[in-house]
């Protein structure tokens, strides 16, 4: 009984931190490039719960097979959603969005890091950076644009100001079957070695003033939060129940009418 209540406090337990993934998904549900968290839930190990028939003298004891009893569950980790979001036109020059495979490398003190947001901007050096401040990478460093030239990136990713190219976009991918590690709302790492360089124009395609938005949806999350706190109430009604049941055999059972 009591490992009944185990089971469904940790549903509980894991039921919380799912509506935690869910709120954070929806808080960025505007933020371009986010990929949509996915909180990883598994069950800790059951076992098999026998009956032990009646033994016979000189004979080994039969058991009959009941069914697997679980522990309950857990979050064991969480993982994102690498689906492409929309792509929503915004006409701002500085605005990229890659169309297919890829991701744009940043530059942070950590070493390159990768988005697929193209929200950038100018710093005070001309330097073309991230919203934070990390400057975006070329094949052969770091952009700069003069303040108030006229930007034209092409769809292979060539840097072209007023009409003569000064970079190409540094573009790579990962290959299939892994996964880079988020390291903050729109940006991922990977171990040195496991990002390789790619060419816009093989399915890939750079399209200036768009955005790729995250790939979050309302209607989803908020299907899922409901069917979580449906949950997490059924988990809370068997907790009340084996309660009043163990509140039952203590006080009451044996006691004389």
């Amino acid at each position: 009984m009591v490992r009944g209540l185990y089971a469904a406090a940790s549903g509980m337990v894991a039921g919380m931190l799912q509506q935690d993934v869910i709120a954070q998904n929806l808080a960025n549900i505007d933020t371009p490039g986010y990929k949509r968290d996915v909180a990883l839930v598994g069950s800790f190990g059951r076992e098999m719960a026998v009956r032990v028939e009646r033994q016979v003298a000189g004979q080994l004891a039969r058991s009959v097979p009941l069914g697997w009893v679980g522990f309950g569950s857990h979050v064991r980790g969480t993982g994102f959603d690498k689906s492409d979001g929309p792509i929503v036109e915004t006409g701002a020059p500085l605005d990229l969005a890659i169309q297919g495979d890829g991701y744009f490398v940043v530059e942070r003190a950590e070493g390159a890091a990768y988005t697929r947001s193209g929200s950038f901007t100018l710093n005070a050096e001309g330097e073309l950076v991230t919203q934070q401040g990390a400057p975006v990478l070329g094949e052969s460093g770091r952009i700069v644009i003069p303040s108030g030239a006229n930007v034209e990136v092409r769809g292979d990713g060539s840097v072209v100001v007023d009409g003569k190219m000064v970079a190409r976009l540094r573009l790579v991918s990962f290959d299939y079957g892994f996964t880079p590690e988020k390291a903050g709302q729109d940006v991922f790492v990977a171990p040195r070695g496991m990002a390789r360089s790619i060419e816009a124009g093989d399915g890939t395609v750079v399209r200036q003033g768009f955005l790729e938005m995250s790939n979050v949806s309302a209607v989803k999350e908020l299907v899922q939060m409901i069917a979580g706190m449906r949950a997490y109430e059924a988990c809370q009604r068997v907790v009340w129940f084996l309660d009043q049941t163990l509140d039952k055999s203590i006080n009451d059972v044996g006691r004389p009418a």
